[in-house]
């Protein structure tokens, strides 16, 4: 049998190579981990864009309606803290809260 002698050089060399390896490994493992963890889904993201981008449109109109968003439910109630204002909520189909905003109550 032949067996090749590693230099000392080289075999730092090797431990170097495999530690740098599993940490690339376990960092990507967390990764992974947490996005297949992460209760946000994609659907929820692009339904809280639609509803910032809502939300601006009125406050720039001065609109105090807002139009009807597929799958999502809004409720008003006023702010247990301040009396001037109201928090809307965007719910999704779920029940879990999507987005919530604080809105400036004047009358007309």
């Amino acid at each position: 049998m032949f067996l090749k002698k590693i230099k000392s050089s080289s075999l730092a060399e090797v431990v170097i190579a495999l530690t740098v390896i599993a940490i690339c490994f376990g960092v990507a493992s967390i990764v992974f981990i947490r996005s297949i963890k992460v209760t946000t889904n994609f659907q929820d993201v692009r339904k809280q864009t639609q509803i910032k981008s809502m939300l601006w449109g009125n406050l720039l109109s001065d609109d105090d309606e807002f139009p009807e968003i597929e799958n999502v439910w809004v409720t008003q109630e006023l702010d247990q803290n301040n009396d001037s204002l109201i928090v809307f909520s965007f719910a999704s189909t779920t029940k879990k809260t999507i987005w919530r905003q604080q809105w400036l109550k004047y009358e007309r």
